[in-house]
């Protein structure tokens, strides 16, 4: 026979949080999902707001007037971009934990740990990924030029376009795509298709997982704006763009499977690393760009 006083025995089990406390006293309440559409929305506007502001602080640096001036100028070009994002990551470290109520690493589930666990096979897949897709790229029709490849034309502008590449594209776009949006859009499926019954709304408010057809879901549509994201630099042709949104399904795959923004970053950065790899063997350590022409 129980011990527990009847009027305890007979209330409802407390709710669970996915931030996994299994015993009820360390209870936080109902689950909650972060990021969501909306938080997703406010990091995109954010990252178009500091991209605004970037252009005005290079323009008034260089005393230069209009986009206009500064697509004639490929490295300026490039720094609007870095300083774009530099703002939107700063803004985000700071807005977005006192939404949360936890570290904004801990809130797009960067996990740090599982890249230093899974590195050896992250990275060898973003070179064979690289590699693989730049063969077929031979294949397709290219685009032309945007003012940013340009810079691969000098010795100067290509060193700054790989660090770019590497360091800083990888790790805000994954931020972007496989921290916020996809889960985001995971998210939204899962409300979308919740039975609408108690035990339903007790899964929902119980737990934040999502559903297997959730996640597909968000890889795929995550992975077409990816591709809808760079569509302008690829002048909106089908086979450069079917090639990102492949890529973006790799990443997505990597960073569903382990559970890490982390890892998804360092395999978009070992992806890129490996083009301009080639790039450097091919043009005898970027001086001799005019190979790039032909």
């Amino acid at each position: 026979m129980s011990n527990v006083p009847l009027s305890e025995a007979a209330a409802e089990p407390k709710v669970l949080d996915i931030q996994h406390d299994t015993d009820p006293a360390q209870d936080h309440g109902t689950a909650r999902r972060i990021p969501h559409l909306g938080h997703t929305v406010l990091f995109f506007s954010l990252a178009v707001t500091a991209t605004f502001l970037s252009l005005a602080v290079v323009l008034a640096i260089a005393h230069l007037q209009g986009t206009q001036t500064v697509d004639h100028h490929p490295l300026l070009l490039l720094g609007v971009q870095a300083l774009g994002y530099l703002l939107t990551l700063a803004a985000a470290w700071w807005l977005f934990p006192r939404l949360w109520g936890k570290s904004f690493l801990e809130g797009i589930e960067w996990n740090a740990l599982a890249a230093r666990r899974w590195w050896y096979w992250v990275v060898p897949a973003g070179v064979a990924l690289s590699a693989a897709l730049q063969a077929a790229s031979a294949f397709l029709p290219k685009p032309p030029k945007d003012p940013i490849e340009q810079l691969l034309l000098t010795h100067q502008g290509a060193w700054a376009l790989t660090v770019f590449g590497i360091l800083m594209a990888p790790l805000i776009e994954e931020i972007a795509f496989r921290g916020f949006l996809l889960p985001a859009l995971a998210t939204a499926y899962d409300w979308i298709m919740l039975e609408r019954t108690p035990a339903g709304l007790q899964r929902w408010e119980s737990s934040t997982l999502h559903s297997r057809a959730a996640l597909i879901f968000g890889a795929v549509m995550c992975s077409v704006v990816f591709a809808l994201f760079h569509g302008a630099q690829l002048s909106f042709l089908w086979g450069p763009m079917a090639v990102l949104f492949t890529f973006s399904l790799a990443a997505s795959y990597v960073r569903i499977r382990t559970h890490s923004v982390a890892c998804s970053t360092l395999l978009h950065a070992t992806y890129n690393f490996t083009i301009f790899a080639a790039l450097f063997a091919g043009t005898g350590g970027f001086h001799h760009m005019e190979k790039l022409v032909n």
